[in-house]
């Protein structure tokens, strides 16, 4: 039960716009939802044609965009050429982002640094959890940075229903300090 609990809470994050932000959507929630049922059935050469697809489309924006979106549809040619990779290099990560994300595309994290999210495991760890609470709240406070303040609340509601799991404080430490690396699941597929 703890475990699909867990679970759903890291879907939840993973999807919540407040914390990860998609800032360019390759694949729709009905795309991505349409490539995932095709994949679970081992369609693979219709997964790669809704893929080619894309890549087209994209090639196609590339060409005639001047040069306010360039970068980024470079960017997510390359993202969905890994995904075309993946299948048969690295299907199950290609399975478990399908299984995970409602849609697809270039994420950005409104979380603090790695480091601040270190902060944050230490704290869980080492206090209980009001005092806990009220380090979040103390830095949403001071965080100057409207969507990393956001994310922080979001965060801090997260965190709320670990505990109302739960959960070892060391878990829920280690889910915090871990966040911000969810942004590095995407990089895994371009990795050959």
């Amino acid at each position: 039960m703890t475990a699909k609990t867990l679970d759903e809470i890291m879907r939840r994050v993973w999807n919540d716009s407040e914390i990860f932000y998609v800032t360019y959507t390759i694949f729709d929630e009905a795309e991505w939802k349409n490539i995932g049922e095709e994949f679970q059935k081992s369609n693979f050469a219709e997964v790669n044609a809704r893929i080619d697809e894309k890549v087209h489309q994209l090639q196609n924006a590339l060409n005639s965009e001047r040069n306010r979106k360039k970068e980024t549809l470079e960017k997510a040619i390359e993202l969905t050429e890994a995904l075309k990779s993946a299948i048969s290099n690295k299907p199950h990560i290609l399975e478990q982002m399908i299984l995970i994300y409602d849609k697809f595309g270039i994420i950005k994290s409104n979380l603090p640094s790695s480091s601040v999210l270190e902060d944050f495991g230490k704290v869980i760890e080492n206090y209980n959890r009001p005092i806990v609470e009220q380090y979040f709240l103390y830095k949403i406070d001071k965080e100057r940075d409207e969507s990393r303040r956001r994310a922080l609340k979001k965060t801090l509601e997260y965190l709320k229903e670990l505990y109302a799991m739960n959960l070892d404080t060391l878990e829920i430490a280690f889910f915090i300090r871990k966040l911000d690396s969810l942004t590095q699941f995407m990089e895994v597929i371009e990795d050959e």
